[in-house]
């Protein structure tokens, strides 16, 4: 679970203030559903969709990234003992970086696409340089101090791109996602005033001042190849500045007329239509999700950010605009998604994969809908996981969280290919 949801704290609420005059009913907590049968509903796992790019990323430049983060697992003795770190805890916070950095590693190296690939290495190398960090600064007097010139290095390339980062592209909505993808890392620093963990005397404390610069390190060489091979395949071309300020605009009015002829709306219980009661069902905990970026009281700063990466949100909101409005028109039709067997979780979760398989079938706009389709695959995946895992016997209430989940992602899978349809309209008029 991810955190309280709004419901959950009002019906938490609500069942303190009746404390003592009687149990507030919360649906039937005596329902249980067969574990075997929830594992084996998840054993052939889900469709996946890997995040691609469209840039030809150089073999050179993976080499380096996988070398960059080997050479920094081999810094580091892969069997740390007593007589190498005495203190206990510090060795066993460095083994275990250093056991996740080759893990990952490997993940990365086998990445299914180009592009999560070279995320993955980005994800390796931190975690890698923390360790070796960590152990030089026990085993030769590496200071904090003496890495303040590798952070100078890294801010001031950073700055040095950002400054001659311009919105090139022959065709707008492919570039939208390269140069969102060059602006997530850009907005990756180095934030010397954060608070620290660790204190600087401490090796963990070197690590992690290390950890955070080879992050941004990273992050700075990835956005400069993918800024540097993307221009190096145009012709000439025109910004897209202009196109992408406008665009954002349009959307936005777009969306917000789309939003106001939704029928009327409790912000404070979104999952609430007339006539129909699921509360306590799935329905309830994924129309909140859908609604918590719609909501006008926590309104989306359009122009908040980088500019490529602002239009990015805007077709996500859109997204999730669309999906509560389908979503809430089942509900007002009468479905209820109750969990009462485990027929029920698989026929809301045969309903989520079709749709994602229909919406990456979609020639549309592939480049946009499988952006977020990638991150709603993951999704999927991470709560077949949770089946996997189910016990013996579940309670039908603490599937409500997850099989939540399958129905968001249906929700936006089907309304993925029109929202992208929609948002690439704008971007190329």
């Amino acid at each position: 679970m991810t955190g309280l949801t709004r419901r959950r704290a009002l019906a938490l609420a609500g069942a303190v203030a009746t404390a003592g005059c009687g149990a507030l009913s919360n649906g039937d907590d005596t329902t249980t559903l067969d574990g075997a049968a929830l594992r084996e509903l998840v054993a052939d796992g889900s469709p996946t969709v890997p995040e691609r790019i469209p840039v030809n990323i150089s073999m050179t430049h993976f080499e380096a990234t996988e070398t960059r983060a080997r050479d920094l697992l081999d810094e580091v003795p892969a069997n740390l003992g007593p007589d190498a770190i005495p203190n206990g805890a510090i060795r066993e916070r460095v083994s275990h970086a250093r056991e996740h950095a080759v893990e990952a590693v490997e993940r990365a190296a086998n990445a299914p696409s180009d592009y999560e690939r070279l995320d993955g290495f980005a994800d390796a190398r931190p975690e890698a340089r923390f360790a070796a960090a960590s152990w030089r600064a026990i085993d030769d007097g590496l200071t904090r101090d003496d890495l303040h010139s590798d952070a100078t290095i890294v801010r001031e390339d950073r700055q040095a791109l950002r400054e001659r980062h311009e919105y090139l592209g022959a065709d707008p909505v492919t570039a939208l996602v390269v140069h969102a993808a060059i602006e997530r890392r850009l907005d990756t620093h180095i934030d010397t005033n954060r608070p620290r963990r660790y204190r600087p005397g401490n090796p963990l404390g070197v690590g992690e001042l290390a950890e955070d610069i080879e992050r941004a390190r990273v992050a700075v060489d990835d956005a400069e190849h993918l800024y540097d091979r993307h221009v190096a395949s145009l012709d000439d071309s025109p910004t897209l500045r202009s196109r992408y300020r406008a665009a954002r605009e349009t959307l936005r009015d777009d969306f917000e007329s789309e939003r106001a002829d939704l029928p009327s709306v409790d912000s404070e219980r979104p999952w609430q239509v007339e006539g129909v009661d699921v509360s306590e069902t799935p329905a309830a905990e994924a129309l909140e999700e859908l609604y918590r970026p719609l909501d006008p009281e926590y309104e989306l700063d359009w122009a908040e950010g980088s500019l490529a990466r602002s239009l990015v949100r805007a077709h996500r909101a859109v997204v999730d605009l669309r999906a509560f409005e389908s979503l809430r028109a089942r509900v007002a039709d009468g479905e209820r998604f109750a969990i009462e067997s485990v027929d029920d979780v698989s026929a809301i979760r045969s309903e989520a994969l079709r749709a994602v398989q229909s919406a990456n079938a979609d020639p549309s706009v592939p480049v946009l809908t499988r952006s977020i389709l990638a991150d709603e695959t993951d999704r999927l995946a991470g709560v077949d996981a949770e089946l996997a895992d189910a016990d013996d016997e579940e309670r039908a209430t603490s599937l409500r969280y997850p099989v939540s989940t399958y129905l968001t992602v249906m929700a936006r899978a089907r309304e993925l290919p029109s929202a992208s349809e929609h948002v690439a309209s704008t971007l190329r008029t």
